[in-house]
């Protein structure tokens, strides 16, 4: 089985990690973002270049509307307005997602350049979907869904949003599993607005990090979505709804791997003022960690942790010359914390930290340069646990057992408490 941190294209968990940006095509006259301004091919291709200029790496294209109260559209209608854009938008080198809920427009779309499946309804509107992406291969997005729009105000109740959707989203993913798709090839996306209520939205927001036990990437739709237009004046236009968007695109980078956008450009510069503040927090001495409070911590998991005890590493550290020439042994334990209700509900690794990696890591972490404290030891095993994307919080302590001292004792230790930003 397949272990979260081993599966390509996984981004490295951190403050300054930059999530993908997905530029939102609609090729549909009843968007409820556009208009249908880009139903013309020719209009959509020079849409999908200037999202690409803009910092887009993916251009994800629909066919069909999905806003509440649009009328569904048959599979040959939604290839007929999609596959001469995938297929131009593929020519010119253009990643492409597909937005479909059908198994042939799918296909179809693959074999015209698309390089990515991204489903709304998670595979459960099309029976085939999941069996037919697991033969093409590629991405699959599975996004939260309980049905089409019409349906919503009779399934929009939640206990707490959040574990209700990562539990349903996991199910999924079992689904799709056993359907044949790879682990490394699924993304989850919490599906913001499909049967939500703004409530709901924001708690999703509020604590994306739960979506991180399923041990898929994430992927986060916002953009101009309606609970955010209840932030602004009655009758704003839509395209008002993009600086709010561009702020929870900041906001919530940390904690997703891409971002789907209709306005690439103003989450593109809300990405840079976070990375900037990002990289110079990076570059802070050393020692105002000690001083900086660790997050709150997350209450409905409080007591959950991976303890690692008496990890044995022998190193060249220390401030004497006979330390750094002969070196010595070190001993280190650590405390992971994370929510482990996915893992224990699914009996799932992908859904957990793998502790024989982890112990490794943190073994070679210990043995690599040489440096004067067993402070600046404990610093580097903090950074890689939280490496870890569903580790919030993490607790070192570096026993120096041979430590140089003149008198009897018994150990000499480091402890350091770190979470994540």
């Amino acid at each position: 089985m397949s272990r979260p941190d081993s599966r390509p294209e996984r981004r490295a968990a951190g403050a300054a990690a930059r999530p993908q940006l997905w530029g939102v095509l609609n090729v549909t006259p009843d968007s409820f973002s556009d208009g249908g301004r880009f139903v013309d091919p020719e209009a959509a291709l020079a849409q999908g270049r200037r999202l690409v200029a803009e910092g887009a790496s993916v251009i994800d294209v629909g066919g069909e509307s999905t806003r509440p109260g649009a009328e569904p559209v048959t599979p040959e209608v939604e290839r007929e307005r999609v596959l001469p854009v995938v297929a131009a938008l593929a020519a010119e080198g253009i990643r492409v997602s597909i937005d479909t809920m059908n198994a042939s427009t799918a296909a179809a779309a693959v074999e015209a350049g698309a390089a990515i499946v991204n489903d709304v309804s998670g595979g459960l509107a099309d029976p085939a979907m999941l069996e037919t992406v697991a033969g093409l291969g590629t991405p699959y997005v599975i996004m939260h869904w309980r049905g089409p729009s019409s349906t919503w105000d009779a399934v929009s109740e939640y206990g707490w949003a959040p574990q209700d959707v990562t539990t349903e989203l996991m199910g999924r993913w079992h689904a799709a599993l056993a359907a044949g798709v790879q682990p490394e090839r699924l993304w989850v996306d919490p599906g913001l607005g499909f049967a939500k209520r703004a409530e709901h939205n924001w708690q999703l927001l509020a604590d994306l990090g739960t979506l991180r036990s399923i041990g898929a990437r994430v992927l986060l739709g916002a953009s101009r979505k309606r609970f955010l237009g209840a932030l602004l004046p009655e009758g704003s236009a839509v395209e008002e709804r993009d600086l709010l968007t561009a702020v929870v695109s900041a906001l919530a980078a940390g904690h997703v791997d891409a971002l789907r956008v209709h306005d690439v450009r103003a989450s593109a510069r809300a990405l840079d003022v976070r990375q900037s503040i990002a990289a110079a927090a990076e570059t802070a001495p050393a020692y105002r960690a000690s001083y900086v409070a660790s997050p709150p911590v997350d209450t409905r998991a409080r007591g959950d942790r991976i303890t690692l005890t008496g990890l044995r590493a022998y190193a060249h550290h220390g401030v004497f010359d006979h330390e750094r020439r002969d070196g010595q042994e070190f001993v280190i334990d650590v405390v992971a914390h994370l929510d482990l209700r996915g893992a224990a509900a699914y009996d799932e690794l992908a859904s957990t930290v793998h502790y024989g990696v982890l112990a490794e890591e943190v073994v070679a972490a210990v043995e690599s340069d040489p440096v004067d404290l067993i402070e600046t030891v404990a610093e580097r095993v903090a950074g890689v646990v939280l490496r870890h994307g569903a580790v919030w919080q993490t607790e070192v302590t570096v026993h120096k057992p041979q430590a140089p001292i003149t008198v009897p004792f018994a150990d000499v230790s480091v402890t350091i408490v770190r979470g994540r930003s």
